[in-house]
């Protein structure tokens, strides 16, 4: 008999927790219904503001070729020591500005004549990267690097050393104006907005890296009509132009 009533009771109680938690889940679902049941409008806004560029980064490179690997080797180390020595004399490290050496490397060229591989010389690159921060000052560097050894400029690139506070203005401008017109909408409507039901919202900026110099000087002439041409006192001219920032908001709200 005290077997019976103890399995019975343990019936109960497991009885109860079942029906405490079904109850539980159903309470869950019930919310989660009403709330898809409630009304919303939707809105898009976004925000763009241009400005321009405070900083610049560009790839200066020295080539040079001789049959001499020695002669190669020193030629190119002291055109890139000359090139970059020119350089630092207008960089501000105290303010973040750099130059930082990327690549050296030297290869064999050849050629092939009646099927036979015929060796024609050795290929020297010395590559460096210059980060500056007074974008003006572009030009006398491009200038001064080419008077002093530099014979490539591949890459140039501009950008802003403040985009998360660009992004961030933007941002509250188009989720502010995503309010407004939320606002303006259900007012139409004869309601109003209680609260937010979903948002997705982004920044992207234009800030692409792209050459505005490509000039391989392969010989001396090419190097020194380039001198020639831009003094290494005016500098030659570079035009960062600016960049676009725009945020957007892709926004439902709650109206009652």
């Amino acid at each position: 008999m005290k077997k019976v009533l103890k399995t019975t009771l343990g019936s109960i109680i497991l009885g109860s927790m079942f029906a405490l938690s079904f109850g539980f889940g159903a309470s869950n679902l019930t919310a989660q219904a009403a709330e898809n049941e409630r009304g919303s409008v939707s809105v898009w806004a976004e925000a763009t503001e241009e400005t321009a560029p405070n900083m610049a980064t560009i790839t200066l490179s020295v080539e040079t070729s001789d049959k001499d690997i020695s002669k190669v080797t020193e030629a190119n180390k002291k055109a890139a020591n000359d090139s970059i020595a020119a350089v630092k004399k207008l960089i501000d490290t105290q303010k973040g500005e750099s130059v930082k050496t990327l690549a050296f490397n030297v290869s064999p060229e050849y050629k092939y004549k009646d099927g036979t591989k015929i060796f024609v010389q050795y290929n020297a690159r010395n590559s460096y990267e210059v980060k500056i921060k007074d974008v003006s000052k572009l030009g006398k560097i491009i200038s001064a690097a080419l008077a002093n050894g530099a014979n490539v400029v591949s890459g140039l690139s501009y950008s802003l050393d403040t985009n998360e506070e660009a992004c961030n203005k933007l941002i509250k401008q188009a989720g502010s104006l995503a309010k407004t017109k939320a606002e303006t909408a259900a007012s139409a409507l004869g309601t109003s907005i209680t609260g937010v039901k979903f948002a997705n919202i982004q920044c992207s900026t234009n800030s692409y890296s792209r050459p505005r110099y490509n000039m391989a000087l392969k010989s001396a002439g090419n190097a020194m009509a380039m001198e020639d041409a831009v003094s290494a006192d005016s500098g030659i001219p570079a035009e960062g132009g600016t960049i676009k920032f725009r945020a957007t908001v892709d926004a439902s709200f709650f109206v009652k």
